[in-house]
């Protein structure tokens, strides 16, 4: 059933990429036809708005060459339009009267103008408009912009829809996956279970009422046969009393040899899946991360000075004081969904998300900003806590790990997906209306909670939050210090302080798009996706879990490191992607070395409650991330945060690797037998 499900995702998303890849073609083929004519008209709206000024000016009796300040008024202009190459103001005969100051017009461009006209001069595109002043008394505008304009343009709108066919092949693989799993598989699977319980003369039990059509349907012949055999037995018992059938020997026979439903009370079979909760969990990573590309940008129109605090520290509390909420509520939260059940927990987590994105799109002040994404982080921890909790509990143990990496390919694919699409929204759309889409797309996430699952697996003794004797316990041991400290924390900072917070600022600087942002972006999650589950067999498959997070730690400091001599896009794409690679080789098997370096003491506290503490403590570099950065970006530059960063990752990465190695080597020398 499984090799039939992946054969139709296969086929049907082959389809929609086909059908995808045509619709991007015919839209660069429409966006060609049009960029020109159209970046004709805006050049014209520009000369009509630089020329009106000319024309009053000569309205009140000013001759054209004695217009004082025309050059500094041409040079305004060009700055409030960029894109454009020159701009010069010629008299009938020719001669040029004024012009922008860095002029690339000199000795190249014609100076005459017959009628309104835009034609390819050598490497501009040249726009003339005839200023008719009075009489036969004329002057002429010239604009020019590059010809590369057309190009760069078509460059962007194609890497657009490249990002955008990446993004819906994941949404539609996510899709397919859900819908497949709700309309096939899960329906045979609860009459699987249904034939087999009549098999075992059990007849108590029905198939849930069919959703959304499909194998369901077959469902409702069985239950009406198996609700006619309870309707006619229990139609016997209200017939005759109790004694008289208890002497009936087929009577007798019939009940203790077959299982039958009271009237009150019917069992339902409630078949859960993975894949249930994949798709809203995607939906609602997809709504949140919709502004990562631009949350910083977006923060710094709301800077206010808070006790000497610079500009950059300030900006990053938004994401520090999101990290911290959603690091901090995750103990409780767990536990309440474990008492409540998945799908109740889903739907609060959900939907308090959705009113924080929707309030956060509304905030008109840092105070706001801090209060709505501290909102945010915590229905956005309960819903990830929640998720992790539904896959723990409907995976058989032998499936777990490969259902845990699901988990984590769905969040990075969900995240990758909301940064591309954030971005290119973001250039047009703007930041706030953004954002508010983020809200409706995190309600949609509850909608689909609401409508598709259904029973409850509430625990039920649901686990209690570690206390201070599980903390002082599990840091008292100094490899799970190393690892926790060493290298888990620093791959956040790097996650936080530096993908989430400089990259987002540095390419601003740089000069970049919002939709650039979200492509750079989209290349930390593509290295997560494809990578993680080929490292996690490899990791498996040869041990030496050390070496593998050791070898992360090392490839994330270089990650940064290598922006100080590559200080461009390109240097920033080639980070972000090596820091993905680092992050697939390191971060996934730092669980696994606790476990395998704490063995005894994993046993004795729990897997839970170690996994609890160690998330917590590893999400405290989330919030010292952005912190961290914006205080070295304070101080030494972009430059400087690159070079602190990083030096700080490497210096760990080199601590754990030594401090492990000291330890096991006293560890063997303590076990070995002393000579005799």
């Amino acid at each position: 059933m499984d090799a039939l499900r992946i054969r139709l995702t296969i086929f049907i998303s082959a389809l929609l990429v086909v059908a995808a890849m045509l619709l991007t073609w015919l839209t660069l083929q429409r966006f060609e036809d049009n960029i020109i004519p159209e970046m004709e008209r805006t050049t014209k709206i520009i000369g009509e708005s630089v020329f009106s000024v000319f024309e009053r000016a000569h309205q009140y009796g000013i001759a054209l060459p004695d217009m004082v300040g025309a050059n500094e008024f041409i040079d305004e202009a060009m700055r409030e339009h960029a894109g454009l190459a020159y701009m010069y103001v010629a008299d009938a005969g020719g001669q040029v009267l004024f012009k922008n100051s860095a002029n690339a017009a000199d000795g190249a461009l014609p100076t005459t103008c017959a009628s309104d006209s835009t034609t390819l001069q050598g490497a501009y595109f040249h726009t003339c408009m005839r200023i008719q002043l009075s009489g036969e008394n004329w002057a002429s505008l010239h604009i020019g912009r590059p010809a590369s304009f057309v190009t760069e343009r078509m460059r962007a709108i194609l890497y657009d829809l490249l990002a955008v066919l990446v993004v819906s092949g994941l949404i539609a693989v996510e899709l397919l996956r859900f819908t497949l799993t709700f309309v096939f598989a899960t329906p045979m699977n609860a009459t699987q279970i249904l034939l087999r319980k009549v098999k075992e003369r059990d007849f108590s039990y029905r198939l849930p009422h069919e959703r959304l059509g499909g194998i369901a349907q077959l469902g409702r012949a069985f239950n009406l046969a198996v609700d006619a055999l309870n309707r006619r037995v229990l139609a016997l018992q209200r017939r005759w009393d109790s004694a008289t059938l208890a002497n009936h020997p087929d009577f007798r026979n019939l009940v203790e040899k077959n299982k039958f439903s009271a009237a009150s009370k019917q069992n339902v079979i409630e078949c859960a899946a993975v894949d249930h909760i994949r798709w809203p969990f995607f939906l609602l990573i997809f709504s949140d991360s919709l502004s990562l590309s631009f949350f910083p940008v977006f923060a710094g129109q709301f800077y206010t000075a808070i006790g000497g605090l610079s500009r950059e520290v300030v900006v990053g509390l938004p994401i520090s004081i999101f990290m911290f909420t959603w690091a901090l509520s995750m103990p409780w939260v767990g536990t309440w969904s474990d008492k409540v059940g998945s799908r109740k927990a889903f739907l609060v987590g959900a939907g308090i998300t959705t009113i924080g994105l929707l309030m956060t799109a509304t905030a008109s002040s840092l105070t706001q900003l801090l209060v709505w994404r501290s909102l945010t982080a915590l229905g956005y921890g309960l819903a990830f806590i929640t998720t992790q909790s539904y896959i723990s509990v409907n995976t058989p143990p032998a499936q777990k790990t490969k259902a845990m990496a699901t988990f984590i390919c769905t969040f990075f694919a969900g995240s990758l997906s909301g940064s591309a699409i954030g971005g290119i929204l973001a250039d047009r759309i703007g930041y706030s209306s953004t954002i508010l889409l983020s809200g409706l797309l995190s309600a949609a996430a509850a909608f689909v909670v609401l409508s598709f699952i259904h029973g409850s697996d509430a625990a039920a003794s649901p686990r209690r939050p570690p206390g201070m004797k599980e903390f002082k316990r599990l840091l008292s041991n100094p490899k799970f210090v190393l690892v926790t400290f060493f290298a888990a924390v620093p791959s956040k900072i790097a996650l936080s302080g530096f993908l989430y917070y400089t990259v987002p600022l540095y390419l601003k600087l740089l000069g970049n798009s919002q939709s650039t942002t979200g492509r750079v972006l989209m290349a930390y999650g593509l290295a997560i996706i494809f990578l993680s589950p080929f490292i996690a067999n490899l990791a498996d498959r040869f041990g030496k879990l050390r070496w593998f997070v050791g070898l992360g730690g090392f490839l994330s400091a270089t990650a940064m490191l290598s922006l100080t001599s590559f200080e461009s896009l390109t240097g920033v794409l080639i980070s972000t992607t090596l820091l993905g690679v680092a992050h697939a080789i390191g971060v996934s098997p730092q669980l696994s070395l606790i476990n395998e370096c704490c063995k005894e003491l994993v046993q004795e506290m729990g897997a839970g409650t170690t996994t609890g503490i160690f998330r917590l403590i590893e999400r405290l570099g989330n919030v010292l991330g952005p912190i961290l950065a914006g205080l070295l970006i304070a101080r030494f530059g972009f430059s400087g945060a690159f070079v602190g960063i990083g030096a700080i990752v490497m210096t760990c990465a080199l601590v754990f690797m030594l401090g492990l190695q000291w330890l096991e080597s006293g560890e063997r020398a303590t076990t070995q037998p002393k000579p005799l």
